[in-house]
């Protein structure tokens, strides 16, 4: 079974300051230190985890707009549907049939 007497100077502080024990503060506070880093480092890197996750999420949307966008104005922009929408609004304009030919050289 422990030592009273010890278990007693650790309760009351003599052993913390016994010049055994004062010699180590610099080692314990270096410790201590380290801890700390270690932890904040790690809390940092999550954090940076998690902005990169939801930089990717917002990339991934910017590019599935990107791509509607492109296939709404490519759909759009068609001869045909270019004739339809001028159709729907009353324009005179006619589709040429003639095929285009090169004038000059």
């Amino acid at each position: 079974m422990a030592d009273t007497h010890d278990i007693q100077s650790w309760l009351n502080g003599d052993k913390l300051r016994s010049q055994k024990f004062r010699e180590q503060y610099p080692l314990i506070g270096l410790i201590v230190g380290l801890v700390f880093l270690y932890i904040l480092v790690g809390y940092q890197a999550a954090e940076q985890q998690k902005r990169l996750t939801d930089t990717k999420k917002e990339m991934l949307d910017a590019k599935f707009r990107y791509m509607t966008i492109s296939a709404q104005l490519t759909n759009t922009t068609r001869q045909s549907q270019v004739i339809q929408a001028l159709k729907a609004n009353g324009s005179t304009l006619q589709e040429n049939t003639v095929p285009p030919t090169k004038v000059g050289r």
